[in-house]
C-alpha cells in the first residue's frame, strides 16, 4: 500500500501500495542504511519503458541491479508498513509489499525470492506489476499511480504514520551571523560553550535513540550554526556508523577557505542545506547583518561541492528579498546546482515583532514566479511551508500538499536535548536525556500536535482540513485568522 507524504504531507490521497498475495519469509541478510542524500542523476532522470512482461523468460533480469543501486536511497519500517524514500518521502505499503521490499534491500536475490514465491502464475504477474511500479515511484514515473496495477487511490484522511520520519538536532544555539528572521533568535545567544548544549557523548546517545527507538532512517545537523561544534565531525561519523543518513543545515560561512568541507565528507556527510537569503551581498548581508557573509557562503557552497557533498539552498521568503526571488534561483542556477527551496518566514524568535512577514493571501503572487523560472531552467524546486488550502492550495501548483509536521513526520532535537513540536516552536514536550522515547512521542503534548488541535476554530468543518490541517499555529498566533473569514465555502468546493 502506498501514499505520499513529502517533507510535511504530500498528497490528498492514500494510494495503497503492494502485492494481494501473503508469503512467508526468512530474512537472513542485513547491510548498513548508509545512504546519500539524493539519488543518483541517472537513477532519478531515467525514464523506462514497459516493453517487457511478466512471462518473458527476462522479465524479471533487470531486478536484482537495480536494487543493488537503489536500496541505499529508501528505507522500510515494519512498525507502520512505511516506504520512505530518502530523505523524507512516504510511502504505505501493504504488508506483503513491505516483506518484498525489505528482502530485497537486505541483499536478498530475485531468484530466492521467486523460489519463495512457486510457480504461481498469478504471483508473479502481479510481483512483476509491484516491482515495476515500484521502480516508477523510484524513478519519478509513477504520477499519482492511476491505473497502476500495485496501486489503488483512496481518500486522503490525515497521517498514516505512527513514527516520525524525519528527525533533525540543534547542536548549538551558537551562531556567527545575526539573521533577523532567525527562529531561535540565535545572534543573541553566541557565547562560547553554552551550558545548555549537549555533550558528544549525549548527542551520539540520541542519534542511537532517533536510529533504533523513532526508527528514522535519517538526521540533519541544524542550529544555530552547527560548525561551530569542533565535534561536528564525530557526530556525522558516529550518525553514518548507525546507518543514519545525515543532513547539514549551514548557512555555509565556515567551509570557505578551509579543508572542512573535505573532513565532513570523508565523516560520511551525505548533504547539505545552505541558506542563501538574496542575490547579491547587499540583500543578503542586510538580512543576516554581517558584512562579507553573502562572498562567504558562495565560497562555502563551492567547498561543498568541490567535496563531493550534495547541495542546494534555501530561502526564507521575506518583505526584504520577497522581490528578488526570480535572481536567487539564477543564481543558483549559475553555481551549477539543480535543486533549491524555499520557505515563509515564521514569525517567532527574532522576527516577531519584526516588519518580515509574507502573509498567506501575498505568497502565491510571490512564488509563482519562482516555479515558472526554476522549471525554466530545469531546477528541482521544494516548497517547504505548510499553508491553508483556502487561501492558498500546493496541490494545484505542483508542490505537493503540506501541512505541519510538528510532533508528527518530524522528530525535533534542541541542544539540550528537549523534543520540540518543531525547530521554530520553543515548547518541550519532553527530553530524550531523561525520558524514553516513547514517553516523549507519546506524551498528550505531542499528541495534542499529532492531532492538528492547535488549528484555528474557523477550520472546523472545511472539507480540506485532513489534507492542510490548518496550516502553521505559529503564523496564527502571530498574525491572527482574520485571512480565514468566508473562506470555508470555498475550501470546500
Amino acid at each position: 500500500m502506498l501514499s505520499g507524504m513529502f517533507c510535511s504531507y504530500c498528497l490528498p490521497r492514500c494510494m495503497p501500495f503492494g502485492v494481494p498475495f501473503s508469503m512467508s519469509f526468512c530474512l537472513p541478510f542485513g547491510v548498513s542504511l548508509g545512504m546519500s542524500f539524493c539519488m543518483p542523476f541517472s537513477l532519478r532522470q531515467r525514464r523506462w519503458t514497459l516493453i517487457e512482461t511478466w512471462k518473458n523468460k527476462d522479465a524479471f533480469s533487470w531486478v536484482d541491479d537495480y536494487f543493488s543501486h537503489i536500496s541505499p536511497h529508501f528505507d522500510v519500517r515494519e512498525k507502520d508498513l512505511l516506504l520512505i524514500i530518502l530523505p523524507n518521502r512516504a510511502m504505505k505499503l501493504n504488508s506483503t509489499g513491505f516483506k518484498v521490499l525489505k528482502f530485497m534491500k537486505e541483499g536478498g536475490s530475485f531468484a530466492n525470492l521467486s523460489a519463495k514465491i512457486g510457480d504461481n502464475d498469478d504471483r508473479r504477474r502481479e510481483l512483476f506489476h509491484f516491482l515495476c511500479d515500484f521502480r516508477s515511484l523510484m524513478t519519478g514515473c509513477l504520477g499519482e499511480g492511476r491505473g497502476r496495477k500495485a496501486v489503488s487511490i483512496e481518500q486522503y484522511s490525515g497521517s498514516f504514520n505512527t513514527l516520525p520520519v524525519l528527525s533533525e538536532i540543534a547542536v548549538t544555539y551558537r551562531c556567527n551571523l545575526k539573521c533577523r528572521f532567525c527562529y531561535a533568535a540565535c545572534g543573541c545567544q553566541r557565547k562560547d560553550g553554552d551550558a545548555s548544549e549537549m555533550s558528544t557523548k549525549e548527542i551520539l546517545k540520541i542519534l542511537k535513540v532517533i536510529r533504533n527507538d523513532a526508527k528514522v532512517p535519517s538526521v540533519s545537523f541544524t542550529g544555530g550554526e552547527p560548525l561551530l561544534r569542533n565535534d561536528l565531525e564525530e557526530l556525522v561519523s558516529g550518525a553514518k556508523n548507525i546507518g543514519l543518513r545525515v543532513n547539514l543545515i549551514t548557512n555555509g560561512t565556515l567551509l570557505a577557505g578551509n579543508d572542512r568541507a573535505e573532513r565532513l565528507h570523508k565523516a560520511g556527510l551525505n548533504s547539505a542545506q545552505v541558506s542563501l537569503e538574496g542575490p547579491t551581498a547587499e540583500i543578503h548581508d542586510n538580512l543576516t547583518e554581517i558584512p562579507g557573509s553573502f562572498e562567504k557562503t558562495m565560497s562555502g557552497i563551492s567547498s561543498l561541492k568541490k567535496a563531493g557533498i550534495h547541495v542546494h539552498t534555501n530561502t526564507t521568503i521575506n518583505s526584504k528579498n520577497s522581490n528578488h526571488l526570480v535572481d536567487i534561483v539564477r543564481t543558483v542556477s549559475k553555481l551549477g546546482m539543480k535543486r533549491m527551496s524555499m520557505n515563509m518566514v515564521i514569525p517567532t524568535g527574532s522576527a516577531v515583532n519584526s516588519n518580515l512577514q509574507v502573509s498567506y493571501s501575498e505568497i502565491w503572487p510571490v512564488i509563482e514566479p519562482v516555479r515558472n523560472e526554476t522549471r525554466r531552467l530545469g531546477i528541482d524546486f521544494m516548497w517547504y511551508s505548510p499553508t491553508p488550502m483556502c487561501i492558498f492550495n500546493p496541490l494545484a501548483e505542483g508542490f505537493g500538499n503540506k501541512s505541519c509536521a510538528a510532533c508528527d513526520g518530524l522528530l525535533s532535537v534542541a541542544p539540550n536535548g528537549d523534543v520540540l513540536p518543531c525547530s521554530s516552536y520553543p515548547q518541550s514536550v519532553g527530553n530524550l536525556l531523561r525520558q524514553p522515547f516513547s514517553e516523549v512521542w507519546n506524551s498528550a503534548s505531542s499528541v495534542f500536535f499529532r492531532k492538528k488541535e492547535y488549528a484555528p476554530g474557523e477550520c472546523d468543518g472545511c472539507g480540506k482540513f485532513a489534507a492542510c490541517a490548518g496550516a502553521c499555529p505559529l503564523y496564527w498566533s502571530a498574525m491572527g485568522t482574520a485571512e480565514l473569514f468566508g473562506r470555508r465555502k470555498h475550501a470546500a468546493a
